[in-house]
């Protein structure tokens, strides 16, 4: 008998330092190579500078510096990930983040197991976490990442 399973969820897998995102992939507009970042001055260090991307300016950030780690020591070898704009911002507010390798996708089916909190991050910009294959994937919270981004 096959074992039951839930609506499938399509993902995408990205590297970070350390850890691995779990993105749903309706959050994600492209994944392109490194251009060169224009700095930000006097920003927040988890903010690595702006791109130009489609005619707009998006801002490129280093989740591992966002949750108190290190930024990846060369970024150049690995991805940036365009993300649409979080719910209620406008529509060209888009933003993105680094990789340090190339993002995969990963098709759920509800039956991956959800990781214990002793197991995540204490971090307020991770929502859960899910174990993959026996590899724990880190769910970010966006409605905290909107608070940091856009505070009022």
């Amino acid at each position: 008998m096959k074992p039951r399973s839930g609506p499938r969820l399509h993902s995408l897998e990205v590297p970070l330092e350390g850890s691995t995102l779990l993105l749903p992939s309706a959050a994600v507009a492209e994944v392109i190579n490194p251009v060169f970042l224009t700095p930000v001055p006097f920003c927040h260090p988890w903010l690595k500078g702006v791109i130009g991307w489609r005619t707009l300016v998006v801002p490129v950030i280093s989740f591992e510096t966002l949750l108190g780690g290190l930024a990846p020591v060369n970024p150049v070898t690995g991805k940036i990930v365009i993300l649409y704009p979080l719910s209620g911002r406008n529509d060209w507010e888009f933003f993105g983040m680094w990789s340090v390798a190339e993002p995969r996708p990963q098709t759920l089916d509800g039956s991956q197991p959800v990781a214990e909190s002793s197991e995540l991050p204490n971090s307020p910009y991770i929502a859960a976490g899910l174990k993959v294959a026996s590899k724990l994937m880190l769910i970010p919270d966006f409605e905290a990442l909107k608070k940091v981004f856009y505070p009022t």
